[in-house]
Protein backbone atom coordinates (compact mmCIF):
# COMPACT_ATOMS: atom_id res chain seq x y z
CA UNK A 1 0.00 0.00 0.00
CA UNK A 2 2.87 2.35 0.85
CA UNK A 3 4.55 1.86 -2.52
CA UNK A 4 1.25 2.14 -4.39
CA UNK A 5 0.79 5.55 -2.74
CA UNK A 6 4.28 6.49 -3.94
CA UNK A 7 3.37 5.45 -7.49
CA UNK A 8 0.13 7.45 -7.39
CA UNK A 9 1.88 10.56 -6.07
CA UNK A 10 4.62 10.66 -8.70
CA UNK A 11 2.16 9.81 -11.46
CA UNK A 12 0.57 13.20 -10.70
CA UNK A 13 3.79 15.18 -10.18
CA UNK A 14 4.88 17.56 -12.93
CA UNK A 15 8.32 19.03 -13.35
CA UNK A 16 11.18 17.54 -11.33
CA UNK A 17 14.91 17.24 -11.93
CA UNK A 18 17.67 15.41 -10.06
CA UNK A 19 21.35 14.66 -10.48
CA UNK A 20 22.32 10.98 -10.56
CA UNK A 21 25.26 9.13 -9.05
CA UNK A 22 25.58 5.46 -10.01
CA UNK A 23 27.86 2.53 -9.25
CA UNK A 24 27.87 -1.01 -10.67
CA UNK A 25 29.79 -3.97 -9.26
CA UNK A 26 29.64 -7.05 -11.48
CA UNK A 27 31.93 -9.83 -12.62
CA UNK A 28 34.66 -8.70 -10.24
CA UNK A 29 34.78 -5.20 -11.71
CA UNK A 30 33.38 -1.82 -10.69
CA UNK A 31 32.12 1.11 -12.76
CA UNK A 32 30.62 4.41 -11.76
CA UNK A 33 29.59 7.78 -13.00
CA UNK A 34 27.02 10.55 -12.89
CA UNK A 35 24.17 11.95 -14.89
CA UNK A 36 20.86 13.77 -14.75
CA UNK A 37 17.17 12.83 -14.65
CA UNK A 38 14.11 14.93 -15.41
CA UNK A 39 10.37 14.37 -15.83
CA UNK A 40 7.53 16.54 -17.09
CA UNK A 41 3.76 16.26 -17.41
CA UNK A 42 1.27 14.17 -15.45
CA UNK A 43 -0.66 10.96 -16.00
CA UNK A 44 -0.66 9.55 -19.52
CA UNK A 45 1.12 12.70 -20.78
CA UNK A 46 4.08 12.26 -18.46
CA UNK A 47 7.52 11.90 -19.99
CA UNK A 48 11.00 11.38 -18.62
CA UNK A 49 14.58 11.60 -19.78
CA UNK A 50 17.80 10.35 -18.24
CA UNK A 51 21.47 10.49 -19.25
CA UNK A 52 24.15 8.48 -17.44
CA UNK A 53 27.85 8.77 -18.15
CA UNK A 54 30.88 6.94 -16.82
CA UNK A 55 33.78 8.83 -15.28
CA UNK A 56 36.55 6.45 -16.39
CA UNK A 57 38.12 7.78 -19.63
CA UNK A 58 39.67 4.37 -20.35
CA UNK A 59 36.26 2.67 -20.38
CA UNK A 60 33.72 5.30 -21.49
CA UNK A 61 30.03 4.57 -20.90
CA UNK A 62 27.04 6.58 -22.17
CA UNK A 63 23.41 5.61 -21.54
CA UNK A 64 20.31 7.56 -22.47
CA UNK A 65 16.58 6.91 -22.23
CA UNK A 66 13.67 9.19 -23.06
CA UNK A 67 9.99 9.09 -23.91
CA UNK A 68 9.69 11.13 -27.08
CA UNK A 69 7.27 14.04 -27.33
CA UNK A 70 6.30 13.29 -30.93
CA UNK A 71 4.66 9.98 -29.98
CA UNK A 72 4.50 7.72 -26.90
CA UNK A 73 7.74 5.98 -27.80
CA UNK A 74 10.33 4.85 -25.26
CA UNK A 75 13.78 5.33 -26.78
CA UNK A 76 16.88 3.80 -25.17
CA UNK A 77 20.45 3.95 -26.41
CA UNK A 78 23.84 3.22 -24.94
CA UNK A 79 27.45 3.05 -26.06
CA UNK A 80 30.65 1.71 -24.56
CA UNK A 81 34.17 1.42 -25.93
CA UNK A 82 33.38 -1.95 -27.48
CA UNK A 83 29.63 -2.04 -28.08
CA UNK A 84 26.52 0.02 -28.78
CA UNK A 85 22.77 -0.61 -28.84
CA UNK A 86 19.43 1.14 -29.27
CA UNK A 87 15.86 0.03 -28.74
CA UNK A 88 12.36 1.43 -28.94
CA UNK A 89 9.06 0.50 -27.32
CA UNK A 90 5.66 1.65 -28.63
CA UNK A 91 3.95 2.40 -25.34
CA UNK A 92 0.38 2.56 -26.61
CA UNK A 93 0.57 -1.15 -27.45
CA UNK A 94 1.92 -1.96 -23.99
CA UNK A 95 -0.68 0.05 -22.09
CA UNK A 96 -3.49 -1.72 -23.94
CA UNK A 97 -2.33 -4.94 -22.22
CA UNK A 98 -1.47 -3.50 -18.80
CA UNK A 99 -3.69 -0.48 -18.18
CA UNK A 100 -2.55 0.12 -14.60
CA UNK A 101 1.03 0.74 -15.74
CA UNK A 102 2.28 4.34 -15.58
CA UNK A 103 4.12 5.06 -18.79
CA UNK A 104 6.98 7.14 -17.49
CA UNK A 105 9.01 8.63 -14.73
CA UNK A 106 9.47 7.73 -11.11
CA UNK A 107 5.94 6.30 -11.09
CA UNK A 108 6.81 3.73 -13.76
CA UNK A 109 10.05 2.69 -12.09
CA UNK A 110 8.38 2.22 -8.70
CA UNK A 111 5.50 0.32 -10.33
CA UNK A 112 7.94 -2.05 -12.03
CA UNK A 113 9.79 -2.64 -8.76
CA UNK A 114 6.53 -3.63 -7.03
CA UNK A 115 5.79 -6.06 -9.87
CA UNK A 116 9.16 -7.76 -9.52
CA UNK A 117 10.03 -7.62 -5.82
CA UNK A 118 8.13 -8.41 -2.64
CA UNK A 119 8.95 -5.60 -0.19
CA UNK A 120 8.27 -6.69 3.36
CA UNK A 121 10.66 -4.76 5.63
CA UNK A 122 10.36 -1.05 6.45
CA UNK A 123 12.70 0.85 8.80
CA UNK A 124 12.81 4.52 9.68
CA UNK A 125 16.14 6.27 9.13
CA UNK A 126 16.99 9.75 10.42
CA UNK A 127 19.72 11.78 8.72
CA UNK A 128 20.08 15.18 10.32
CA UNK A 129 16.64 16.77 10.34
CA UNK A 130 15.30 14.51 7.59
CA UNK A 131 13.43 11.23 7.89
CA UNK A 132 13.59 8.39 5.38
CA UNK A 133 12.02 4.97 4.94
CA UNK A 134 14.40 2.09 4.18
CA UNK A 135 12.41 -0.62 2.39
CA UNK A 136 13.90 -4.03 1.61
CA UNK A 137 12.52 -6.80 -0.55
CA UNK A 138 13.33 -10.01 -2.38
CA UNK A 139 12.45 -11.06 -5.88
CA UNK A 140 9.02 -12.59 -6.36
CA UNK A 141 9.47 -16.24 -7.24
CA UNK A 142 12.87 -16.53 -5.56
CA UNK A 143 16.31 -16.85 -7.11
CA UNK A 144 15.05 -18.75 -10.16
CA UNK A 145 12.80 -15.86 -11.13
CA UNK A 146 14.00 -13.85 -14.13
CA UNK A 147 15.71 -10.51 -13.61
CA UNK A 148 13.58 -7.39 -13.27
CA UNK A 149 14.30 -3.86 -14.50
CA UNK A 150 17.98 -4.51 -15.27
CA UNK A 151 18.31 -7.50 -17.61
CA UNK A 152 22.12 -7.69 -17.51
CA UNK A 153 21.91 -8.62 -13.83
CA UNK A 154 20.41 -12.00 -14.78
CA UNK A 155 19.28 -14.00 -11.72
CA UNK A 156 21.86 -12.53 -9.38
CA UNK A 157 19.80 -9.51 -8.34
CA UNK A 158 17.31 -11.34 -6.15
CA UNK A 159 16.96 -8.43 -3.74
CA UNK A 160 16.30 -4.69 -3.79
CA UNK A 161 16.43 -1.82 -1.30
CA UNK A 162 14.73 1.56 -1.61
CA UNK A 163 15.49 4.69 0.43
CA UNK A 164 12.41 6.91 0.25
CA UNK A 165 11.83 10.37 1.64
CA UNK A 166 9.35 9.79 4.45
CA UNK A 167 7.28 12.86 3.55
CA UNK A 168 7.21 12.76 -0.26
CA UNK A 169 8.06 9.14 -1.07
CA UNK A 170 10.78 10.27 -3.46
CA UNK A 171 13.31 7.44 -4.06
CA UNK A 172 16.68 8.96 -3.19
CA UNK A 173 18.46 5.61 -3.48
CA UNK A 174 17.69 2.39 -5.35
CA UNK A 175 19.83 -0.71 -4.95
CA UNK A 176 19.72 -4.05 -6.73
CA UNK A 177 21.34 -6.69 -4.54
CA UNK A 178 22.46 -10.29 -4.29
CA UNK A 179 20.85 -11.76 -1.18
CA UNK A 180 22.50 -14.83 0.36
CA UNK A 181 22.69 -16.44 3.79
CA UNK A 182 25.65 -14.13 4.47
CA UNK A 183 23.69 -10.93 3.87
CA UNK A 184 22.98 -8.47 1.05
CA UNK A 185 25.65 -7.45 -1.47
CA UNK A 186 24.98 -4.35 -3.54
CA UNK A 187 25.34 -4.94 -7.29
CA UNK A 188 23.92 -1.67 -8.59
CA UNK A 189 23.48 1.53 -6.61
CA UNK A 190 21.65 4.55 -8.05
CA UNK A 191 21.33 7.77 -6.04
CA UNK A 192 19.13 10.72 -7.00
CA UNK A 193 20.58 13.84 -5.40
CA UNK A 194 20.12 17.61 -5.58
CA UNK A 195 16.43 17.15 -6.31
CA UNK A 196 14.67 20.32 -7.45
CA UNK A 197 11.37 21.42 -8.93
CA UNK A 198 11.07 22.14 -12.63
CA UNK A 199 12.17 20.53 -15.87
CA UNK A 200 15.89 20.46 -16.68
CA UNK A 201 17.23 23.07 -19.10
CA UNK A 202 19.23 20.32 -20.82
CA UNK A 203 17.11 19.80 -23.95
CA UNK A 204 18.94 16.58 -24.85
CA UNK A 205 17.27 14.80 -21.93
CA UNK A 206 13.80 14.85 -23.46
CA UNK A 207 14.83 15.19 -27.12
CA UNK A 208 17.79 12.82 -27.47
CA UNK A 209 20.19 13.00 -30.39
CA UNK A 210 20.60 9.63 -32.09
CA UNK A 211 24.04 8.13 -31.43
CA UNK A 212 23.11 4.59 -32.53
CA UNK A 213 21.60 4.43 -36.04
CA UNK A 214 19.42 1.32 -35.86
CA UNK A 215 16.96 0.74 -33.01
CA UNK A 216 15.47 -2.67 -32.31
CA UNK A 217 11.69 -2.70 -31.77
CA UNK A 218 11.23 -4.37 -28.38
CA UNK A 219 7.53 -3.58 -27.95
CA UNK A 220 6.39 -7.17 -27.72
CA UNK A 221 9.17 -8.19 -25.33
CA UNK A 222 8.42 -5.17 -23.16
CA UNK A 223 4.69 -5.93 -23.20
CA UNK A 224 5.28 -9.50 -22.07
CA UNK A 225 7.66 -8.32 -19.35
CA UNK A 226 5.16 -5.99 -17.70
CA UNK A 227 2.10 -8.25 -17.84
CA UNK A 228 0.83 -8.82 -14.31
CA UNK A 229 2.61 -11.81 -12.84
CA UNK A 230 4.96 -12.24 -15.79
CA UNK A 231 7.99 -10.97 -13.89
CA UNK A 232 10.10 -10.63 -17.02
CA UNK A 233 12.88 -8.17 -17.66
CA UNK A 234 13.37 -5.35 -20.13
Amino acid sequence: MLLQNVVDRWYRTDGITADVNWQVKLFGQSWGGNGQYTQTGVGAMQRHGIILQGTDPVAPIYFQQAILASEPLLWTQWRTKIDESASMVRLNQVVSSEQTMPRAGIAHLMWRMTQCYHFDTVDRVVQGDRQFLLIRGTKQGGETHEACALPFLDRGANGATLLLDAASGFPHRIQWEAVTSKGRETLVNVELVNVRAGVSSNEDLLAPKTIVPDAVDQTESYRMAVLSGAGGHY
